[in-house]
């Protein structure tokens, strides 16, 4: 086992904390799941947080040859960057029985918070992506790569700030074709 093996087991464990919060609350729902008022805004929700924590863990893999992922104020960000995620992964479902009896006042209630945190992250990511890619490519492609980085934070502040319920479907639908492009080509190869 490497240092990158050693440095990135901190990270898997954030993340199974979060994949594990986000299951046990969807346990809880599913077993009250006659009482429960659905809302596909939430359910909508859940997947894109599903996708973008597993796919970020993912891509970690991609700056393994990157020493200066092993300097501790630099794995510091990653820590708290992924830190920012399991909050959002804690946020997207209720975590108490009162609260998850009406989904749809859950997440008008919850929305805020939840997509303040989403853009918080993609700040953050944002800032990595210039480490560790903006600085190598020429200013065209930085700022097409660059607006591709930055897109999800315009919808993730419209979903924070707007309360419009067909908007929401809509910038979940975005987000959620969005994620599954830039992910697609994704792969662990050596």
């Amino acid at each position: 086992m490497g240092p990158f093996d050693y440095a990135v087991g901190l990270i898997s464990i954030i993340v199974g904390l979060a994949l594990a919060d986000v299951a046990s609350s969807l346990h809880k729902l599913l077993r009250r799941r006659h009482s429960v008022r659905w809302d596909g805004r939430v359910i909508l929700s859940v997947a894109y947080v599903l996708l973008k924590i597993t796919g970020m863990w993912f891509a970690v893999w991609s700056i393994r040859g990157v020493k200066e992922v092993l300097w501790f104020p630099f794995y510091l960000s990653l820590f708290l960057e992924f830190m920012l995620l399991f909050l959002v992964c804690a946020a997207c479902l209720p975590d108490e029985e009162a609260e998850s009896r009406d989904l749809a006042a859950f997440y008008q209630s919850n929305r805020r918070y939840l997509w303040s945190l989403f853009a918080l992250f993609q700040i953050s990511y944002f800032l990595h992506w210039i480490y560790f890619v903006g600085i190598r490519v020429d200013r065209h492609e930085l700022l097409l790569r660059g607006a591709d980085t930055m897109a999800p934070l315009a919808i993730y502040l419209l979903l924070a700030t707007i309360q419009s319920r067909w908007l929401h479907y809509v910038g979940l639908a975005l987000l959620l074709v969005f994620i599954f492009c830039s992910s697609w080509g994704q792969t662990l190869a050596l």
